[in-house]
């Protein structure tokens, strides 16, 4: 995995069952190194990680979508050492 990716899975993992919507990862992925990443990336992004199952986009109880860290997105982050 290249490290958005990574970053994505250990911010979603970080976030819980609650998730978090694509605002708030691009802002915090922007702070923390990603200075250049557009939403179309990031969304891009989440999809690579939903195709392999890693993460999963929901609607919260209000209405927001959001992104929440699945089981299989967690086991990857734990065969790499990072969680």
């Amino acid at each position: 995995m290249n490290d958005l990716p990574v970053h994505l899975l250990l911010a979603l993992n970080g976030a819980g069952a609650h998730g978090l919507p694509v605002a708030t990862l691009l802002v915090d992925l922007r702070r923390g190194g990603h200075h250049t990443l557009s939403e179309p990336q990031l969304v891009a992004a989440l999809r690579g990680l939903a195709d392999q199952s890693h993460a999963v986009s929901f609607g919260s109880a209000l209405g927001q979508q959001r992104w929440r860290i699945t089981s299989r997105g967690k086991s990857a982050l734990h065969e790499e050492g990072l969680a």
